[in-house]
C-alpha cells in the first residue's frame, strides 16, 4: 500500500441503492446555512452515480498502529452488508499502513500528510457512501450489535439528523466507568442546552448522524482538541435528534490519550468556547448559552487538571468557573476537589503519593 492517496476499495454483498431511489430519507428540516461550515470551497459530494450504503464507519488515525487493528476487527464484525469501513491515515509514522493492510479487501485505506483530526474527518466525510456517518477513534472498538441498535433506530425514525447511544470507559488498570444514561430529547434548543451543561454527553462512535448534516457542518479545522463538541452542540441546535439507552462502545482510556488530552486542553479549551459562540454564525436566542458552557467547560477542565496531578491549573480554572457563573460554588464535589488540591500538592512537595495519602 503506497502512495499519497492510496485506496482500498470496500468488497461487500450489500445491495445498495442510488441517492435516487426510493429509499432515500425525508430531507432534514434545518437552516440552509449553519454557523461551524468553516470549509470554503468545501461542497456537498456528488454520489447520485455512486453506490450507497447505510453506514459508513470512518476511522481516522494517527500513530495507533497498535490499536486501529482492534478498532477494525470490531466494525467488520458488526452484523449486516449495508456498512464500509474507512481508515483515514493522518500522516502516520509508525505501522498504520501495514496493520489496515492486513484487512485490505474489506476497508478503504487513504492517507495524506498530518493535518490534524478535524481535516481528518472532514476528509472521511468527502469520501463516504453512507447515509450515516460514525466516526470510531482508533484506540476504540464497537461493541458487538452497535450497529444493529443504530440501524433500528434509523430505520424507525428516517426524519433525524443524529442517533447516539452509550459507551463505557475502561482505563488501564482495567477498571470500567460508564458514561450517564441519556434523558428523553426534547426540542432542539432544549436539547442544545442539555447537552451544554452536560445532562448528557456524546461520545464519537456512539452516534450516527445523517450524510447531509455534513452538507452545512464540518468539524473546525484550527481546533486541535474538543473539536467535536461543536459539531454535536450544532446538531443538536438545527435538527431533531434522537438517543437510545443501548451501550455501543468501548472506550480505551490508555495513559498516552490521557496525556494528549491534557496538553491539548491547555491550548484549545478557549478555542472551543469562542467557535461554538461565535456570534456572526450563532442564532441569536443561543447565545445566552455562552456563560453556562463556559463556565461547565471550565468545570471539567479543573476535573482534569485535578486527575493529572496539576493542582495549580485545576484551582485556577474553578475559580474561572465560579467567576463566570458564581452558582457552581454549589457543586460540592467540585469545591471538595478545590481544597482537596491544596492538600494534594502539599504531599507531592515532600515526595508522597497524594494518591495514597490523601
Amino acid at each position: 500500500m503506497t502512495g499519497q492517496a492510496t485506496r482500498h476499495d470496500v468488497r461487500s454483498n450489500a445491495s445498495v441503492a442510488p441517492h435516487g431511489d426510493r429509499n432515500v430519507h425525508p430531507p432534514l428540516k434545518g437552516p440552509s446555512q449553519l454557523w461551524v461550515n468553516r470549509q470554503r470551497g468545501a461542497s456537498p459530494r456528488n454520489s447520485a452515480a455512486q453506490k450507497t450504503f447505510l453506514f459508513s464507519v470512518i476511522i481516522p488515525a494517527y500513530n495507533y498502529g497498535r490499536f486501529v487493528g482492534r478498532a477494525i476487527k470490531s466494525a467488520l464484525q458488526q452484523s449486516g452488508d449495508d456498512f464500509e469501513v474507512l481508515v483515514i491515515d493522518d500522516g502516520s509514522t509508525d505501522n498504520t499502513r501495514e496493520v489496515v493492510a492486513r484487512y485490505e479487501d474489506r476497508v478503504s485505506y487513504f492517507h495524506h500528510e498530518n493535518r490534524g483530526q478535524s481535516a481528518t474527518r472532514n476528509r472521511g466525510i468527502d469520501l463516504a457512501h453512507g447515509r450515516y456517518l460514525i466516526f470510531l477513534d482508533a484506540d476504540d472498538a464497537l461493541l458487538p450489535h452497535a450497529l444493529s441498535h443504530l440501524r433500528r433506530e434509523v430505520q424507525a425514525h428516517p426524519e433525524v439528523g443524529m442517533v447516539f447511544g452509550q459507551h463505557f470507559a475502561v482505563c488501564e488498570e482495567g477498571i470500567r466507568v460508564s458514561g450517564k444514561l441519556h434523558p428523553e430529547l426534547g426540542e432542539p434548543m432544549e436539547n442544545f442546552r442539555d447537552f451544554l451543561d452536560r445532562k448528557f454527553g456524546i461520545c464519537n462512535g456512539t452516534a450516527a448522524v445523517r450524510r447531509d448534516v455534513f452538507d452545512v457542518i464540518r468539524f473546525p479545522e484550527h481546533i486541535r482538541n474538543g473539536e467535536d463538541l461543536p459539531v454535536f452542540a450544532a446538531t443538536l441546535l438545527h435538527f431533531p435528534c434522537r438517543s437510545i439507552n443501548e451501550t455501543l462502545l468501548e472506550v480505551n482510556a490508555h495513559d498516552g490519550r490521557v496525556r494528549r488530552n491534557i496538553e491539548a486542553i491547555r491550548e484549545t479549551a478557549e478555542q472551543v468556547i469562542d467557535e461554538l459562540f461565535d456570534p456572526e454564525h450563532m442564532p441569536q436566542p443561543a447565545l445566552r448559552y455562552r456563560k453556562l458552557f463556559a463556565a461547565r467547560k471550565y468545570l471539567s477542565m479543573a476535573r482534569s487538571f485535578y486527575r493529572s496531578g496539576h493542582y495549580a491549573e485545576s484551582r485556577r480554572y474553578f475559580r474561572k468557573a465560579v467567576a463566570t457563573q458564581w452558582r457552581r460554588l454549589l457543586n460540592s464535589t467540585a469545591v471538595a476537589r478545590y481544597l482537596k488540591s491544596f492538600i494534594r500538592q502539599g504531599l507531592a512537595k515532600v515526595g508522597l503519593d497524594p494518591q495514597t495519602h490523601s
